[in-house]
């Protein structure tokens, strides 16, 4: 399933500050943030993976062998397991982390059930990812795996490794540590082998780069070179237990603008159909996230509209969801109320509209401050999907939709990278 590989990094020697040239994965950056990146260093990994040149994949692969052949890349001499720790602290002050390894994983489709996604994919980001990996014939950004092996831990494995000073040290702006280890004694990278060997795993994040690896894997073998020990076989991969305590899923929250929105009043009461429906007064914020979040009080979505004078609270139980034609593990997921019910049916969008007119934050704060700024014309927040519900839809080989989990914290691109 895994194996170790050479790993192209950045030479410590002539980049002594990290947090400079590391990025946050190229689908969570904004465009303030890309900026803000390619301006934090001329070697900030964003270069590579989500620059702003006219011709971006060919400026991507130019830059990436100019960097090599100046050393500010270095080859690692000998196949290593890059062993990957993030240490973080919760909203409410919990300390937490999540420690995995990145590794080369051999590529199956997702017939076999080896490997296999929770999201829906969209073409466009594909072809971006595939140029890309077409111009670099690299994998620049790992992809993120789940293992639910409950009774087993990489951090035990590689515990003599973990006691000993890391290959990198950086804090990131949401003041995460992350560190990384390379291990290349043959007997941790067998243990972590074999101990993984067996094991189906879930896509967290990266559904994209996955498939574009799919494609790519593809492609190569059409020209002749079909060996399963190709490099274009594996994929640059995180693979973390289900069952770490550091592994956090948060809500991604939804904002929608440039929309026709019906009058408070009539939606409202068409509302009540399917939903109990609470106020809060702006002035009761604090409770209002309470009273959504709260342990056992079963089903719930928080909406905040322009100009109006209260946060609604919209309590719903299954009856909600008993015309949709989808699976049980699906109709159980509050997203899916969101998008199928409460946009397409109430507000009248359908799916094509919400991809156009839908903004994401995890903060469900901002998210309230810019519809009472009218930057937004409405926020929808959000509990999070539970790692059960995720098994849940994969099991049924399905897919939910996009964003309907936010694993926390983001790995970083630029730690290492997986030339082919």
């Amino acid at each position: 399933m895994i194996r170790p590989f050479r790993g192209v990094r950045y030479n410590p020697a002539l980049v002594e500050d990290f947090s400079r040239i590391v990025s946050p994965p190229y689908d969570v950056i904004s465009p303030e943030q890309q900026t803000l990146l390619h301006l934090r260093s001329p070697y900030n990994a964003v270069h590579l993976d989500f620059n702003q040149d006219s011709e971006r994949y060919t400026a991507a692969a130019e830059r990436l062998q100019d960097w090599l052949a100046r050393n500010v890349l270095i080859r690692e001499n000998e196949p290593a397991l890059y062993f990957y720790s993030q240490e973080f602290v919760l909203k409410d002050g919990g300390k937490r982390r999540r420690t995995g390894v990145l590794a080369a994983l051999r590529l199956e489709e997702f017939s076999s059930g080896i490997i296999r996604p929770h999201e829906r994919t969209f073409e466009g980001a594909k072809k971006d990812r595939l140029d890309l990996l077409r111009s670099c014939q690299t994998h620049l950004s790992p992809i993120f795996c789940l293992h639910a092996r409950k009774e087993w831990s990489l951090a035990q494995v590689a515990r003599s490794a973990l006691s000993q000073p890391s290959l990198v040290s950086v804090v990131d702006e949401k003041n995460v540590t992350h560190q990384v280890w390379n291990v290349t004694d043959p007997t941790v990278i067998a243990e972590v082998a074999k101990g993984l060997e067996r094991e189906s795993l879930i896509i967290a994040d990266g559904h994209h780069r996955y498939e574009t690896a799919l494609r790519y894997r593809q492609e190569r073998a059409a020209q002749g070179r079909s060996s399963a020990e190709e490099p274009y076989n594996f994929v640059l991969a995180y693979l973390t237990n289900a069952y770490d305590d550091g592994l956090v899923i948060l809500p991604t929250h939804r904002l929608l603008q440039d929309v026709t929105l019906p009058n408070l009043r009539d939606l409202r009461t068409v509302l009540q159909r399917d939903f109990r429906v609470a106020q809060f007064a702006l002035e009761q914020k604090d409770a209002f996230l309470a009273a959504l979040s709260a342990p056992g009080a079963g089903r719930r979505i928080g909406c905040m509209f322009a100009g109006a004078e209260y946060y609604w609270l919209l309590s719903f139980d299954d009856r909600a969801t008993r015309n949709l034609r989808i699976s049980v593990p699906l109709r159980s997921l509050d997203v899916t109320v969101l998008h199928d019910i409460l946009l397409q049916q109430f507000l009248g969008l359908p799916p094509e509209m919400q991809k156009q007119k839908l903004s994401y934050t995890i903060d469900a704060d901002d998210a309230l401050q810019r519809v009472i700024e009218r930057k937004y014309q409405a926020a929808f927040l959000l509990n999070p999907t539970s790692y059960d519900q995720v098994v849940q839809v994969c099991e049924q080989a399905e897919t939910m939709p996009q964003k309907s989990t936010y694993f926390y914290p983001k790995l970083l691109t630029g730690l290492v990278f997986y030339q082919l």
